[in-house]
C-alpha cells in the first residue's frame, strides 16, 4: 500500500488509517461538516469505529497525510461480519475542502474496490453490494459523485423533531405489559427483539451480540431514557436513546434521539412503540432537552411514519442511500 498515490493531492502520503488517527480524522471531518453540514463526529466516535471494523481499516483504509502531518482527505470501507440477504460493505469519504473536485474520483474507487475485494471473503452465494448512506439532500457534488461511479439511489430516509416544549400525552403500556429500564439482560432482549422486528425491513441484516453492545456502550448513549418492554417474560419492544452535547451549538437547541425503536410483529398495533417513545421524550424533557430527534426510512413497511406524526415529529432533513453491485453479487 506504501506505493499508493491517488492524484488530487500535491506531496501527500498515502497509507492505511488506524486508532491513532482518530484525532487527525474528526478535525478533517469537522472541516468537512463547515462546508457539508450533517453532524461533527468526535474523536471518541471515531475510536469507536476503530472498535467495530478495526480490521477492515487495516485493508480497506487510505489516508491522504502532507507533510505537515495534516491529513487532507481519507477513505474508508466498512464491511460488517454477516449478512442473511446480502453481504454489504458501506464506503465513508472525507476530502477537504480545499482539495475537492481533484481527489474525490481516485479517492472513492481505490475504497469501492477494497471494499468489494473484501467482501469476496463471503463465498456462500449470497448477493453482495457497497453502499453509502447520509448523503444529505443538499449534497449536490457528493449526489453527482455517486451517480458518476454508477451508483442509485435505494432509499431516502427523514431526519424528523419534536419540540418538547409542546405538550406530550400519556401513552401507558397496556394491561399485562411492563417497561423495565436498561441493563445488561434487557440489552440482550432488545437485541433479541431488534433483529426479529426488524427483518421485514428495507437494507436490515441482523446485528452481532458484540456490534449491538458497542453501539451502546460509547459515552453518547443514554441509558436512563432507554426501556425495554415486557410481555411476562418475554421483551416485545424497545426504545434506546442519545445525546450528542458537541452539536448543541451548531444545531442551535439541545436535542436527544431516538436511536432505535422496534417491536415485535406478533405485538404490532398495541401502542407499544408510541409507550416507549412517550416515556423517552419525557425523559429528555426532564432532562432539560429542548427537541427530540429520530430517523425513519421514508418507506418503513409498520406505519412508523404516522405514528412519529401522532407524536409530535416533524420532518427536518432528507439524507440518500446509494447502492452500487460488485461483481460477486447482484440486486435483491
Amino acid at each position: 500500500m506504501s506505493n499508493i498515490d491517488i492524484p488530487g493531492i500535491p506531496d501527500a502520503a498515502w497509507r492505511p488509517l488506524s486508532a491513532d488517527d482518530a484525532e487527525a480524522m474528526s478535525t478533517l471531518q469537522q472541516a468537512c461538516f463547515v462546508e457539508d453540514g450533517g453532524y461533527r463526529i468526535t474523536a471518541t466516535e471515531m475510536r469507536e469505529e476503530f472498535d467495530r471494523f478495526g480490521d477492515d481499516a487495516a485493508v480497506c483504509s487510505i489516508g491522504a497525510f502532507a507533510p505537515d502531518g495534516q491529513l487532507r482527505a481519507f477513505g474508508w470501507a466498512q464491511v460488517p461480519d454477516s449478512g442473511v440477504t446480502e453481504h454489504r460493505g458501506f464506503v465513508w469519504i472525507e476530502v477537504d475542502p480545499a482539495y475537492r473536485g481533484t481527489v474525490e474520483d481516485g479517492l472513492l474507487t481505490w475504497v469501492e474496490e477494497a471494499g468489494a475485494r473484501r467482501l469476496q471473503r463471503f463465498a456462500d452465494g449470497i448477493p453482495t453490494a457497497i453502499y453509502r448512506y447520509e448523503v444529505y439532500d443538499w449534497m449536490a457534488d457528493t449526489i453527482a459523485l455517486m451517480e458518476r461511479h454508477d451508483y442509485e439511489i435505494v432509499r431516502y430516509f427523514t431526519e424528523n423533531i419534536r419540540d418538547l416544549s409542546q405538550p406530550i400525552e400519556e401513552c401507558p403500556l397496556a394491561e399485562g405489559l411492563i417497561a423495565r429500564p436498561w441493563s445488561v439482560h434487557a440489552e440482550a432482549d432488545a437485541l433479541t427483539v431488534h433483529n426479529a422486528a426488524f427483518a421485514d425491513h428495507w437494507g436490515s441484516q441482523p446485528i452481532e451480540a458484540d456490534t449491538w453492545r458497542s453501539y451502546n456502550a460509547g459515552e453518547f448513549f443514554e441509558a436512563d431514557t432507554s426501556w425495554v418492554a415486557y410481555d411476562g417474560s418475554t421483551p416485545v419492544g424497545y426504545v434506546k436513546s442519545a445525546k450528542y452535547p458537541h452539536d448543541f451549538e451548531d444545531r442551535g437547541r439541545t436535542e436527544s434521539w431516538i436511536e432505535g425503536v422496534g417491536t415485535l410483529q406478533s405485538h404490532r398495533g398495541k401502542g407499544i412503540a408510541s409507550a416507549l417513545i412517550t416515556m423517552a421524550l419525557l425523559g429528555f424533557r426532564e432532562d432539560g432537552m429542548e427537541y427530540a430527534c429520530l430517523g425513519v426510512d421514508s418507506e418503513n413497511p409498520t406505519g412508523a411514519n404516522r405514528m412519529y406524526e401522532r407524536l409530535g415529529f416533524v420532518p427536518e432533513k432528507r439524507t440518500l442511500a446509494f447502492r452500487k453491485p460488485t461483481p460477486a453479487g447482484s440486486a435483491v
